[in-house]
């Protein structure tokens, strides 16, 4: 099998067999039979994600938080979003316990992923909230989980950059966009 280190998003079809045989450095999620891999995130979108799980660590201390984790969904998908908010603990290489939210910084090489394929893999896989952070634009849309569709829970902005959310029955968090995009 030819490298898999790649400098964007590049989908390989394989089997799964073929997938779960992929060196571990590789990032890569797996949806129809296709390997979507990936380059690892940079600096300013790690330096996010930091502060994302300060946020939610303070608010939610009972919760199992993890950055960059495997998820195996209902829908056969297997996807590695950037933050996951778990109540179930588990230790699985991919994790089978269906996050209560999880969270996308969008890139420019992962974008269209993050904002329409795995918008409806995770509505379809009962995760009930999507949070969406978009560094170039400066927001964070928090999508709630409808059942047929999303509902905006929450949108900051550099106008409108602080707002509190409830996820699901954890409670409420604050967020300030201007301390999670600094």
């Amino acid at each position: 099998m030819e490298p898999l280190l790649v400098e964007r998003l590049e989908r390989r079809p394989m089997s799964r067999a073929d997938f779960d045989r992929l060196p571990e450095k590789v990032r890569a999620e797996y949806v129809d039979g296709i390997a979507l891999v990936s380059p690892p995130a940079r600096g300013e979108h790690n330096h996010v994600g930091v502060n994302l799980v300060v946020v939610l660590r303070q608010a939610f201390p009972d919760a199992f938080l993890t950055y960059e984790r495997g998820l195996e969904l209902p829908t056969g998908s297997l996807r590695v979003p950037d933050v996951a908010l778990q109540v179930e603990r588990d230790d699985e290489w991919w994790s089978p316990a269906v996050p209560v939210l999880v969270v996308e910084i969008l890139s420019r090489w992962t974008r269209d992923e993050d904002l329409f394929r795995k918008t409806d893999d995770y509505r379809r896989s009962g995760i009930a909230h999507y949070w969406i952070v978009d560094r170039a634009a400066h927001t964070l849309t928090v999508l709630v989980n409808a059942g047929e569709h999303w509902d905006i829970g929450l949108s900051l902005t550099d106008d409108d950059p602080t707002g509190s959310v409830e996820v699901a029955d954890l409670g409420s968090v604050e967020l300030d966009l201007t301390a999670l995009l600094a």
